[in-house]
């Protein structure tokens, strides 16, 4: 290779980290916006104008508002699917993945509030469905209920190997995703927070510690399914 081939590479590949560095600061001036101000309420102009690039620059990177917000969701979907089937490939436990699927669910909140905020608040529900492409809600629908099934199966390993109760599986599953979400939900008002009086982490493992001892066999018996 050539000096002068050497340098053009080296230029081109700057070119690249610098579009991609551009196009992070877009999303992630368009995920602040959309988070305080919702779907209906931001502007290209504002995201614009926050990134520090002119509207037309920021046409280059996304053809419209809806494009730019269902980037916003994917990215977060992402990286919480990508977490979740990281744990469901651990050789854990029933006991222990339970416990690991509570820390997922709560370190995403911590590391990544914009998402969960987004996807969990209600007055976002709106904006979901009337601009997320229904490809996207039916490939998260999809999702969930691909979770939901390995969740139901870990319960269900439990209950074979005589660890847990003869519970019902899915209902059980979704009463864990109820109770972490709702902890969290919780702790996103500042009353709660100072009417409940705990810090966060402990009151979502305290609520997975129940969960776990719910599930568990009784000494001398079991539980009864409705």
């Amino acid at each position: 290779m050539t000096f002068s081939q050497e340098k053009k590479m080296g230029v081109e590949e700057r070119r690249e980290r610098e579009k991609l560095a551009r196009r992070e600061a877009i999303v992630s001036s368009a995920r602040e916006l959309f988070l305080s101000q919702g779907f209906a309420g931001t502007t290209m102009d504002e995201v614009a104008h926050r990134t520090e690039l002119s509207k037309g620059t920021l046409y280059l990177y996304f053809g419209s508002k809806e494009e730019l917000y269902v980037t916003v969701i994917s990215e977060g979907l992402r990286i919480l699917f990508d977490r979740l089937e990281a744990a469901y490939r651990l050789t854990l436990t029933p006991e222990q993945m339970i416990r690991k699927l509570g820390e997922v669910i709560y370190r995403y909140y911590v590391d990544h509030p914009e998402y969960f905020r987004i996807f969990f608040f209600l007055q976002h529900r709106r904006d979901l469905t009337q601009v997320v492409p229904d490809e996207l809600i039916q490939e998260m629908v999809k999702k969930g209920i691909q979770f939901m099934r390995l969740f139901a199966d870990v319960i269900q390993q439990g209950i074979d190997e005589g660890m847990f109760a003869p519970v019902d599986p899915w209902r059980a599953a979704a009463a864990f995703w109820g109770a972490t979400n709702g902890v969290l939900l919780l702790f996103e008002e500042e009353l709660n927070r100072e009417i409940i009086g705990v810090d966060v982490d402990q009151l979502i493992y305290y609520a997975v510690d129940l969960f776990i001892a719910g599930l568990r066999k009784q000494e001398g018996g079991t539980k009864d399914e409705d």
